[in-house]
């Protein structure tokens, strides 16, 4: 296990079934632990409806997503199929974005008894110390993006994790930073960590959501901490979810 890294063991591959039951999108997202055997899955918004599809220019479509968008969520690597939603009323969650400023981030509440190890469990885990404050915030600062490019995975169902170095500090915008180094279709929703080496040890911190690809430009939009913490929070506070 010394080998193995905790945020690619907390980011398993996503899939989405139509109602029909026909596919709909392969995609990334991750743990986050709740309590007892409480998760989310955390993603972007739109890999559960389709790509850029952005909250605050569908505001009142709602009751047309169960027919039109992903309808279930499948995590072949964890061995459950949940619905998302309840007739037309979505049992998952999103951020509001009230500034209209694209925060495309998403949560599925999920029970799951074996609990696996989540993006927020700090602490020692083999090689690797993750650790949720104190790597450098500034611009050139090294991380990696967890994600299935294409689908791809490696051994079947390990995430692919890509090198990237913050293209301006992170503390610059409050609803999202740039990375220089893209992930591709298919990181979507999947976790954003600053890397670095401190003797024989690997420290990782998770920072934010990857959401969109730039590929002209070589970068990589991400939704901060801070708003992603935000619909954890609201999310935490309506526990029936996981009823």
């Amino acid at each position: 296990m010394d080998l193995i890294d905790p945020f690619a063991i907390a980011t398993p591959r996503f899939a989405t079934r139509l109602k029909s039951g026909e596919p709909h999108q392969v995609f990334s997202g991750f743990l986050y632990h709740v309590e007892g055997d409480r998760y989310i899955v955390l993603t972007a918004l739109h890999c559960l409806l389709r790509p850029n599809t952005f909250y605050f220019k569908n505001r009142g479509t709602e009751p047309t997503w169960s027919e039109t968008y992903g309808h279930d969520l499948d995590c072949e690597a964890l061995g459950f199929s949940v619905p998302l939603y309840d007739g037309t009323t979505p049992l998952f969650r999103w951020h509001q974005d009230p500034h209209n400023a694209s925060i495309d981030v998403a949560g599925v509440p999920v029970r799951l008894p074996s609990r696996p190890p989540a993006i927020n469990m700090p602490g020692t885990w083999g090689d690797y110390d993750v650790v949720t404050q104190g790597l450098p915030l500034t611009a050139g600062s090294a991380g990696l993006i967890y994600g299935f490019p294409g689908g791809a995975a490696i051994l079947r169902s390990a995430p692919i994790a890509r090198g990237f170095t913050l293209a301006t500090d992170y503390r610059l915008n409050p609803f999202a930073f740039h990375v220089d180094g893209i992930g591709g279709a298919g990181c979507s929703g999947g976790p954003v960590a600053l890397r670095a080496e401190r003797g024989d040890r690997t420290l990782l911190q998770w920072i934010g959501i990857y959401v969109a690809t730039h590929e002209a430009e070589r970068l990589g939009r991400c939704i901060p901490l801070a708003q992603v913490m935000e619909l954890v929070e609201t999310m935490t506070a309506e526990l029936d979810l996981w009823a």
